[in-house]
């Protein structure tokens, strides 16, 4: 076994009065400490509430939009089916709005964020085809034509169907402790 070699007292001495007398201390700013970058944790938690935000907000403005569909009605068949044609096109509206406002949410932060988008994006995407083929129906046919009024109904009502699937962003996350942390900050996720 080798025994370790200590320098003599003296030669640690000399070497640090040397250093002191050539002026090789470190700067003051050198002493300070560096600013602390923000640790990757605490962006990954922002870009995560910034996605979650983004992803409540898309289906609260869905949920804003069909509160606010015109109601069906009419003295005729006539009146009847152009009020629902108008109310078709509004579910419409709304679906096409939700499904670009899923489209455009940022990469997602992590992979449970993912599957959530793509099951609300499936199945707004579904109801939207149903209801602008059954607006387009609806439209060709003649305004007296009772069936297509009933296939029309038909249609919107299989559309909310699949968008009310859909309704709860936070659900769907539940199972992501990041998403679910996410929602309980992001303003849009609050009720």
């Amino acid at each position: 076994m080798l025994a370790a070699k200590k320098a003599p007292a003296a030669v640690v001495a000399a070497i640090g009065i040397a250093l002191a007398l050539t002026g090789c201390t470190p700067a003051p700013q050198a002493m300070e400490k560096a600013p602390v970058a923000p640790s990757s944790s605490a962006a990954d938690q922002s870009a995560t509430v910034a996605w979650m935000n983004g992803f409540c907000g898309a289906v609260k403005d869905f949920i804003d939009g069909n509160n606010k569909m015109p109601a069906a009605g009419g003295d005729t068949v006539e009146a009847i089916t152009k009020s629902t044609s108008d109310q078709l096109g509004h579910y419409a509206s709304i679906l096409g709005k939700t499904v670009e406002e899923l489209n455009a949410l940022p990469s997602a932060p992590v992979p449970a964020a993912d599957a959530a988008k793509k099951d609300f994006l499936g199945k707004y995407t579904a109801a939207r085809d149903k209801v602008v083929k059954a607006k387009a129906d609806l439209d060709a046919a003649k305004r007296s034509d009772t069936a297509a009024q009933a296939r029309a109904v038909d249609g919107l009502m299989a559309a909310q169907k699949d968008a009310h699937g859909a309704l709860d962003p936070v659900k769907a996350v539940l199972d992501s402790p990041e998403l679910t942390k996410a929602a309980a900050t992001a303003e849009r996720c609050r009720p």
